[in-house]
């Protein structure tokens, strides 16, 4: 799928996505262990933000209390669904291809994130585990083992224990 489609949201995420962070990691800089996900539904119609401070539940990301629901994670990213001439509801290659090229623009802005915002924080850019999933529909699992492989390092998957 061609990136280009994604270059207004990846803009908003760009610019919003350090703040974004900054929030949730200001929120509890005590803790020293944070999973954060970007949660979408079956359609993709945009992202909300989840995080938890527990480093062994994240298979229950749908049970986290905390999150965020950024309008540059909504919007941005509704307006590149329309844009396209794909069916959403039904599991297929090209949706699955969306699903990648979209997991491909999140991994870029979630690694230009300046390392300044983990440290004020008191983390390590490796404290965090950072995914991507839907909390309903055709690619739960897949979104989540592959953007959990993009968006970290190896050091981060091994002190999760995720092994997929």
């Amino acid at each position: 799928m061609d990136l280009s489609i994604f270059e207004n949201f990846s803009n908003k995420c760009s610019k919003n996505l350090p703040n974004a962070i900054d929030e949730i990691l200001k929120a509890n800089k005590e803790k020293k262990v944070c999973a954060i996900g970007f949660i979408t539904v079956d359609d993709f119609y945009g992202f909300y933000l989840s995080y938890d401070y527990m480093k062994n539940n994240l298979d229950e990301f749908y049970d986290w209390e905390d999150g965020l629901e950024p309008a540059f994670l909504y919007q941005p990213l509704v307006d590149v669904v329309e844009s396209c001439e794909i069916d959403f509801c039904t599991k297929s290659d090209e949706k699955w291809d969306f699903a990648e090229t979209l997991l491909t623009v999140l991994e870029k802005n979630i690694k230009q994130i300046p390392n300044e915002i983990f440290v004020k924080n008191n983390y390590r850019r490796e404290d965090i585990l950072f995914f991507a999933t839907m909390a309903d529909g055709d690619y739960i699992e897949e979104m989540l083992n592959t953007s959990i492989k993009m968006f970290n390092t190896l050091e981060t998957i091994e002190a999760y224990g995720h092994t997929q």
